[in-house]
């Protein structure tokens, strides 16, 4: 049995890029996940196109809300969300954290991963909403079949 991932990720630097193609990598290798019936928002852009070349997108109400309820539907349509989220201050992004809060609030179960060297606190509201927080070196084996709910014993703020 495999399971759908809605995959919430950063990709506005080269850090958040990193740590986005490290995860999805993981994903891929996961027995557990169906990635080709998951949704990476990255591969279904609005007709196709990129707002790292055109950033004027960002103003366009029609590429917004096209962005926002395909994203919408993307976590509607799968089973859990696995959150590739960075807490590092200018990694940090609000659009996961709000895909998180959606997510729980439809009582889909939400895997925050982190990167592997992390160390900085996170914010009391993701750190206790999601149902486990993992690394991306557990990635590939974590069983998503059953997400146990894990409670996070590392620092909040």
């Amino acid at each position: 049995m495999t399971k759908t991932a809605y995959i919430a990720s950063s990709w506005f630097n080269d850090e958040q890029t990193a740590h986005m193609n490290g995860g999805v990598a993981a994903i891929k290798a996961n027995p557990t996940v169906d990635f080709d019936n998951s949704y990476l928002p990255l591969a279904h852009q609005y007709k196709g196109l990129d707002t790292m070349k055109n950033p004027e997108l960002l103003s366009d109400t029609e590429w917004q809300l096209a962005t926002f309820n395909g994203d919408v539907q993307g976590i509607n349509n799968t089973d859990l969300v696995i959150a590739l989220y960075d807490p590092k201050q200018e990694n940090s992004d609000p659009g996961v954290l709000w895909e998180v809060g959606y997510a729980y609030g439809l009582r889909k179960p939400v895997i925050l991963v982190l990167p592997d060297a992390n160390e900085i606190p996170l914010n009391l509201m993701p750190a206790i909403g999601a149902t486990a927080i993992i690394h991306v070196k557990d990635l590939a084996d974590y069983n998503f079949n059953f997400p146990n709910y894990d409670v996070y014993k590392g620092q909040v703020y």
